[in-house]
């Protein structure tokens, strides 16, 4: 049993777990052959992970996918230990972002690419909250391969484009259940930012992506469904022309 505590964990459709975790989030699913996940967490919360696989009422032995929205620590960390207890799992990345969730080298913000914007106590808050969590670890995930369209019964998850955050980065469709998720391409709230009583998808802060122009186009392009799914914030539906917090 993980110490770590996630911030919310919601059902949002039959066979669809969403977690707010400690500093990231991620996405279990129910599929025809066993349970998936969207998506990792830090190192510090592979135990986490497994635990939210347990209470969306799984047993981790039945993991036999991961499809991963980008190779950044907070959304691929808690893979190595997953695998090592679960070595049968399949990693899914697109084939531009292979290299980088393999590792131990990827484009992501250090902090020295924060400079001097680390006094700023909330920005102080996260990249200590980032470091405890494993976030400078040099994380490897050797087994993961590049998806393929025979990887996906697309009634039920379809990948999107959504380069920019990082080369590779994708979202995933998941159709029956109006939901998008989204990792970083779209959030919708970053610890870095001040918290918001009205949550929507938004961009993550420029200083996290690699391409801001090219990941302006791809989330303005990203069809956004009646729920979504953020890699950073609450889950959000759509009420008219509002989005509320789902489990908030």
């Amino acid at each position: 049993m993980s110490r770590r505590r996630p911030r919310a964990v919601v059902a949002v459709a039959p066979g669809v777990v969403f977690v707010e975790g400690p500093v990231s989030n991620w996405v279990v699913l129910a599929e025809e052959d066993g349970v998936a996940l969207v998506d990792a967490g830090y190192p510090a919360d592979a135990g986490l992970v497994l635990d939210t696989i347990r209470y969306a009422g799984h047993d981790p032995a039945d993991l036999r996918r991961v499809y991963v929205t980008h190779g950044h620590v907070d959304h691929i960390g808690g893979l190595p230990a997953i695998l090592e207890a679960h070595p049968g799992a399949t990693v899914l990345a697109h084939a531009d972002e292979v290299a980088a969730v393999r590792g131990p080298e990827r484009d992501q913000a250090t902090l020295g690419d924060i400079g001097g914007r680390i006094v700023a106590p909330r920005v102080l808050g996260w990249a200590a909250r980032a470091v405890r969590s494993g976030g400078l670890d040099p994380v490897t995930v050797p087994p993961v391969r590049a998806f393929t369209a025979r990887d996906f019964d697309e009634r039920a998850i379809a990948p999107l484009p959504a380069p920019g955050h990082t080369l590779g980065s994708t979202a995933y469709l998941l159709p029956a259940a109006d939901a998008l998720v989204t990792g970083d391409a779209v959030v919708t709230h970053h610890d870095v930012q001040p918290r918001s009583w009205s949550p929507r998808p938004r961009m993550i802060r420029a200083l996290f992506t690699a391409d801001t122009a090219t990941a302006v186009e791809s989330a303005a392009a990203l069809p956004l469904p009646g729920i979504v799914l953020p890699g950073h914030g609450p889950a959000v539906h759509r009420v008219g022309d509002r989005w509320v917090p789902i489990g908030h």
